[in-house]
């Protein structure tokens, strides 16, 4: 009897439910959002969502509309294809250079009251304009957003836990000692490249580093804990080479003498090990004094190229490296909230002292 019960229940329970056919759903998987010169149509809106052609072959379909806002431009959307979208499989939001100089909070919090969209939603700037790479058919890469989510994951993987999601960018939003950061991709030769990091204050773009400026930023980012560093160095008078190291941080501190009145110093210690994995000058690398030729020539570098960075930083009133958050620690909460921070993050005198020492040289010169 009571076998009998639970089927019936079950078979009652089923006929409730909302039948959701695959063939008759969009399954969006990238959006990028961009703004026009229109005030009429201020916001530009692209998706994009796999679909099976005709013959049965796996393809992708890309939509892209105007509107005065999201609400609007999503309900275009809507009207340009026969199936029913859904926002559960989006894999990465991307934003044109011009939008997020603007501001990009109110996307993201569109996202947030989403409950089908998860926080590990992946997060990516465009240097111009976010349908330009959305739109890209990149021969044999299949679909865009596969290729952008396997991208970030492989910058991830290469500067560990920098993942650039939502859940990231609004803890650093809402953490008044650091300012969030995103990677920037471009079109470049019908391919999509990574070109530096997106530095922000509060929800707004400032400025676009560089990958050889961004590279510092990444060393001295007290999360990291390893990562890939290239560079060039002169090892002679007429003599440049070029490095390379898998590098691990074995030591990562920001000093911050305790003297609230006084104007605020620090000083960022950064020690790593690295494995050479190439060089391209002459010296046998795996002489121990050529070892600590280099060594020497790379702590100088490094010192040198973080502190024009950080002076960058400074002069941007931008604070990607999280120097505020140690600032608070060794103040009062009602000296810290009264506090004009920029101001006095940016006449901070910010010191670095590197050291860098080289584990091994790999098997070959």
């Amino acid at each position: 009897m009571n076998r009998l019960f639970v089927i019936l229940m079950l078979f009652l329970l089923s006929g409730c439910a909302e039948q959701r056919i695959i063939d008759d759903l969009a399954l969006i998987n990238a959006v990028g959002f961009d703004i026009t010169d229109s005030q009429e149509n201020p916001l530009k809106l692209t998706i994009t969502f796999p679909i099976i052609t005709k013959d049965g072959k796996y393809d992708r379909k890309t939509i892209m509309v105007e509107g005065k806002s999201g609400k609007e431009a999503r309900e275009k959307v809507r009207f340009k294809t026969n199936q029913k979208l859904e926002s559960g499989q989006i894999r990465v939001a991307m934003f044109g250079q011009k939008l997020a100089k603007e501001g990009i909070l109110p996307y993201l919090q569109s996202f947030v009251r989403d409950p089908s969209i998860g926080t590990r939603l992946k997060l990516a700037l465009a240097e111009e304009e976010a349908s330009d790479v959305i739109m890209l058919n990149i021969k044999n890469e299949g679909q865009n957003a596969t290729y952008l989510e396997q991208f970030l994951t492989k910058l991830n993987r290469e500067n560990l836990r920098t993942n650039y999601n939502v859940y990231q960018f609004l803890r650093d939003y809402y953490d008044d000692g650091i300012d969030p950061i995103l990677p920037v991709f471009n079109v470049e030769k019908n391919n999509i490249t990574y070109n530096g990091i997106g530095l922000f204050h509060e929800d707004k773009l400032i400025e676009i580093l560089k990958p050889s400026e961004a590279r510092y930023l990444f060393l001295f980012r007290e999360e990291m804990n390893q990562g890939v560093f290239v560079e060039q160095i002169e090892v002679g008078e007429a003599e440049e080479a070029t490095i390379m190291l898998n590098y691990e941080l074995k030591n990562h501190r920001t000093e911050i003498p305790a003297t609230p009145k006084n104007k605020k110093k620090a000083t960022i210690y950064i020690e790593l090990i690295g494995d050479v994995v190439e060089y391209t000058g002459r010296e046998d690398v795996s002489d121990p004094k050529i070892q600590k030729k280099i060594e020497t020539i790379l702590t100088e570098k490094i010192n040198q190229e973080g502190k024009k960075l950080i002076e960058k930083l400074q002069e941007l009133q931008v604070d990607p490296l999280g120097i505020n958050r140690y600032v608070r620690n060794k103040m009062k909460y009602n000296d810290w909230k009264t506090l004009n921070k920029y101001q006095s993050y940016q006449e901070m005198k910010i010191d670095v002292k590197a050291n860098v020492m080289l584990n091994s040289s790999g098997k070959w010169k």
